[in-house]
């Protein structure tokens, strides 16, 4: 749609409606996106607008032209960038403010930023944060200078405003690796190193981290999560496992958690996993989960074991230091949790592949039971289910005689439901039964005819 056309439907209907231009705003804008009309390339008058968000807008853009701000401009200023991060926390008020060009008037200030004071840079980051998602790509300038903020910043105010800004943009897979060619990871090392000690910035740092490794939404032709999970693995695994190493940090059980969930999601091969056994991550996790019984902390526990167990000299490990125990208690004690249950299924499969010690030291412990009152539980997840089904897979594939262990408990009724109920479950299901040592019919997938290929 061109601008022309848009600006004739907004008067047409001022007069036929008799509607002021706000009014007549909105309705056209409705009319047009539920036609499916794209209006990317549209501007709307803020002088003419009334409503809360142009209005501010139209002031925020007379202020910043402003050469000297009193204390009451900047007072203004402030005000007015709230009322727009308020505005645009609808979807509906995001569309108009990129109609109303918002990025470009907020962008501006970034400019005068050393005019401002903490609260006041704190709010200009907020709001520019409040416009962007959807797509919206920051470049340039505007970067460069968010990103020379994000290393000098002391202020715990303004520095968690810029780490959320930074996860906010990070939605875009152009966007994740422009930061990773910038530098992130030597950043986020460093900012995790002199906060060490305050537990919002590390919550936030870590999410940001997370948030760089996404492989969901790529703009670009393909997503390059796993090359920043190495370089991560590299950059920020010992700068996270030496805050677990801070006693006083163990004790917060919310800090612990994010950073055993980052931590997972950064030890990608095996020689992360070595490393972090080496440095004595293993018992520090352990008296992770001595400490705590909060399912949040044990499912992020159970990821990191799971990541850990890719190796099978840290999965032996696992064993020796004792958290077969901790698992067993952890699951019995939130077993209706079906979120803990699957990790704890994912964690098992781990654990258990190409590993009789392993399984013959939980099977001794009473997971057979335990897994089976799992399945269950949420037998009405395939999800839950699948997982189940490979975890009994792998720790009798090498022991038959634990088979009897969940033979006792009919574990075999319960897989010949799910193989009737759940389609995508068959195969692991089938395994299952066929490493219990039950009789089953696969379906073969490929077969020949048994006919010679003519020319």
């Amino acid at each position: 749609m061109d601008q022309k056309t848009f600006d004739e439907a907004v008067n047409d209907t001022m007069d036929l409606l008799d509607m002021n231009y706000s009014e007549a705003l909105k309705d056209t804008i409705s009319q047009f996106q539920q036609l499916g009309m794209d209006m990317g390339g549209i501007k709307i008058d803020i002088e003419k607008a009334t409503d809360p968000l142009p209005s501010a807008l139209y002031k925020l853009k007379m202020y910043y032209e402003t050469s000297v701000w009193e204390e009451s401009t900047k007072e203004q200023i402030v005000s007015n960038l709230s009322i727009v991060e308020n505005e645009c926390k609808t979807h509906e008020g995001r569309h108009l403010s990129k109609l109303s060009g918002a990025y470009n008037i907020v962008c501006g200030y970034l400019d005068r930023l050393a005019e401002l004071d903490v609260d006041q840079k704190a709010q200009l980051i907020k709001t520019f944060d409040s416009l962007l998602g959807g797509g919206q790509v920051v470049y340039g300038k505007a970067l460069d200078i968010m990103v020379e903020l994000l290393k000098n910043t002391k202020d715990e105010k303004v520095l968690l405003a810029q780490l959320s800004w930074f996860k906010t943009i990070s939605e875009l897979e152009d966007e994740r690796e422009e930061l990773r060619i910038i530098g992130i990871g030597d950043i986020m090392k460093d900012i995790l190193q002199s906060n060490s000690s305050n537990e919002a910035v590390i919550i936030a740092t870590c999410q940001l981290i997370r948030a760089q490794l996404r492989e969901d939404n790529c703009s670009g032709d393909f997503s390059n999560a796993g090359e920043r999970s190495r370089l991560f693995g590299c950059e920020l695994m010992l700068p996270l496992l030496q805050l677990l190493k801070d006693d006083k940090i163990i004790e917060l059980e919310e800090v612990t958690s994010e950073i055993f969930f980052t931590l997972a999601t950064i030890i990608v091969r095996f020689e992360f996993c070595r490393k972090f056994n080496e440095c004595g991550g293993l018992l520090r996790l352990k008296l992770a989960m001595d400490r705590h019984c909060t399912m949040r902390l044990n499912c992020q526990a159970f990821k990191l074991l799971k990541s850990l167990a890719g190796d099978d000299i840290v999965k032996d490990d696992i064993r020796k230091v004792g958290f077969c125990p901790l698992i067993l208690s952890a699951l019995q004690r939130h077993i209706n949790n079906k979120q803990l249950c699957i990790d704890a299924m994912k964690l098992l499969t781990a654990l258990t592949l190409r590993s009789p010690q392993n399984s013959a030291e939980l099977t001794q412990l009473g997971i057979a039971e335990l897994i089976v009152q799992a399945m269950k539980v949420h037998s009405n997840d395939d999800k839950h289910q699948k997982h189940a089904c490979t975890a009994v897979r792998n720790i009798v594939s090498r022991n038959r005689e634990l088979a009897s262990e969940f033979l006792a408990h009919n574990i075999e009724s319960i897989i010949e439901k799910i193989i009737s109920q759940y389609k995508n479950c068959e195969f692991e299901a089938k395994s299952a039964l066929r490493d219990l040592g039950l009789d089953v019919s696969f379906v073969e997938q490929w077969t020949g005819t048994g006919q010679n290929l003519s020319s």
